[in-house]
């Protein structure tokens, strides 16, 4: 071939609302409004059973078991006009910056100015590109794992994170429900402060996730070191010599082992976390 033209699209990340809209993008991230807010504020001795049918009841509810930590976080209200709650998180112990706390989004997503600091550019591997969906199409992303995320004194470990282009100048990116997920939620919105309470221990929730989570993240691992092996074996069959192929094929061959990397990486904190064998 005298010209080769390929399009790599390797694993599609779907954002949460705060990252994509149909208001033609004056809005970057959606707002939150008094009924968001009162989803997550309830009244002292409400029972706050979910949709598993698992007791969310918080720690106030529980005082006939055992003591249950509890962590109050102040918030910001705005950022300009917009109402938020945007929180300080800090990452592997070492950089606390300003995040949004959106239990719309499934994941982490950081700015690239935050990966810096981090040195997740820096360092051979732990970082493996993919494409995002956000306003005005697919952007390339880095999709990585953070060792340690932490709000307050609650500290979550091994964190599948996306690295995108910054949505705003207020704050690095969106904590979502994969770090929430392991304490009920109330947000004082007269105090600013939100209050994460620890849910009681839970042998069915290994590492703090439950077996939809890990399911999920062991078949995107998959998916993702696939996609880079498929594309390969593509880029095999093309007849060009050219400088360029030899780029493309070394590329792949790179981010099929970023990809193994991080597989083998999800599969070792699984063992430690004896989570069942049909889960992975």
């Amino acid at each position: 071939m005298n010209k080769l033209i390929l399009t790599v699209l390797i694993f599609t990340l779907a954002l949460p609302p705060a990252f994509a809209g149909n208001d033609g993008g004056q809005n970057k991230v959606r707002s939150f409004g008094d009924g968001d807010l009162e989803k997550y504020t309830y009244p002292s001795g409400s029972s706050h059973a979910g949709n598993d049918g698992l007791d969310r009841s918080s720690a106030y509810d529980r005082q006939d078991e055992q003591e249950l930590k509890r962590y109050v976080i102040p918030y910001k209200a705005y950022e300009g006009t917009a109402r938020r709650i945007i929180i300080p998180v800090t990452f592997n112990r070492r950089y606390t910056v300003p995040m949004l706390l959106d239990t719309g989004a499934p994941g982490m997503h950081i700015s690239r100015s935050l990966a810096e600091k981090l040195g997740i550019f820096k360092r051979g591997g732990d970082k493996l590109w993919v494409t995002v969906g956000g306003i005005g199409g697919l952007i390339p992303a880095v999709y990585t794992i953070i060792d340690s995320v932490q709000v307050g004194e609650a500290r979550d470990n091994f964190v599948p994170t996306v690295v995108s282009p910054a949505i705003s100048d207020d704050f690095e990116g969106l904590i979502g429900m994969d770090f929430m997920a392991n304490y009920s939620i109330r947000i004082d919105t007269g105090k600013h402060v939100v209050v994460l309470e620890e849910l009681p221990p839970d042998p069915r929730m290994p590492g703090g996730h439950d077996e939809t989570w890990w399911r999920m993240t062991f078949q995107k691992f998959k998916s993702m070191r696939s996609s880079w092996k498929e594309y390969r074996k593509y880029l095999d069959t093309q007849k060009d010599d050219s400088k360029k192929l030899r780029q493309l094929k070394d590329f792949a061959d790179t981010q099929y082992k970023e990809a193994q990397d991080l597989y083998d990486r999800l599969w070792v904190y699984a063992s430690k976390n004896a989570v069942p064998n049909e889960w992975r």
